[in-house]
């Protein structure tokens, strides 16, 4: 790798990748509208507080909740989430990066990324999902949230016109499930029909080893890592929209990606799925405010 290589931050405050009911199940005493906007204002939160970037940044344009995204093939709002990830892969090879952070969002937010490094490095790249959940559902299932079809359409199944899109996908050979243990009734089934490799939650030291063993047998030195920060046991940090208990602890996720960076070149890494219920809560008080908002009365 050149000492050159640049490193592109995408934001991408999606929103658009959750299934309005299957999110709305998550996020009790939130309306539908709130859970989903959830998705978005936490991403906006992720890129806030994250360190300062010296390289090119590019932001995806995500429009503020609109209730009637429809569902086209099986998917929800998927002629909104095409075009984003359309205008992603366009930011993408305008920057022409070696590396891509991507902070968000939703998890569909890590196709596009990943599939144009899998493009980049062809036979030289792996992906890490380290995520509690498989999100190897596919269109037309009972979840019709992209968000939970995005390994699916990684390692090319789905929606054709979703993966005429990519430029390139991986195998899931190369392709590790890393602290998954959330399962939908459809993509319990689909990971092991397709070959994928899974990493269950465990302590630390053993959850690293496996994990680096499992690159090292891919024979790859290009690793992209996906973080669903809902790997982390809600017990110890309830970040994400679902809240799933006996995940990893927040030192074995650092710990883990330290670790693939130290042996490898790490060429890509998502954070996703922040929801920070309470400040959306705020949000919805703030516009009920009089004079909060841009609409005031006029004066007498």
């Amino acid at each position: 790798m050149s000492m050159m290589a640049t490193t592109l931050r995408l934001e991408w405050p999606q929103w658009q990748g959750g299934e309005p009911q299957a999110v709305a199940h998550y996020t009790p005493g939130l309306s539908v509208e709130e859970s989903r906007t959830a998705y978005g204002v936490g991403g906006q939160l992720t890129a806030i507080l994250a360190p300062g970037h010296d390289g090119p940044t590019a932001r995806v344009h995500v429009p503020e909740y609109d209730g009637d995204l429809p569902e086209v093939d099986g998917i929800a709002g998927k002629d909104e989430v095409l075009r984003q990830h359309s205008e992603a892969l366009s930011l993408i090879r305008d920057a022409g990066p070696d590396r891509i952070v991507t902070l968000g969002g939703t998890c569909a937010v890590s196709l596009t990324p990943f599939a144009h490094l899998a493009q980049h490095y062809a036979d030289d790249l792996a992906a890490i999902w380290l995520d509690s959940h498989a999100d190897c559902n596919l269109p037309g299932g009972p979840n019709r949230g992209f968000n939970t079809m995005v390994v699916s359409h990684l390692c090319g199944f789905g929606d054709t016109e979703v993966l005429g899109l990519m430029p390139a996908t991986l195998p899931p050979a190369r392709v590790l499930l890393a602290g998954v243990h959330g399962w939908d009734d459809q993509d319990s089934h689909t990971h092991e029909s397709w070959g994928l490799h899974l990493v269950p939650p465990a302590d630390t030291d053993h959850f690293v080893n496996d994990v680096l063993h499992w690159i090292r047998g891919t024979g790859v030195r290009h690793v992209a890592v996906h973080f669903d920060l809902d790997v982390i046991d809600s017990d110890e940090l309830a970040f994400g929209m679902a809240w799933e208990k006996n995940g990893i602890s927040k030192t074995t996720a650092l710990r883990t990606i330290a670790a693939i960076s130290d042996e490898f070149d790490l060429v890509g890494l998502t954070v996703a799925e922040y929801v920070p219920r309470e400040a959306v809560a705020l949000r919805s008080i703030l516009r009920s405010l009089p004079l909060a908002g841009r609409t005031q009365k006029p004066a007498d």
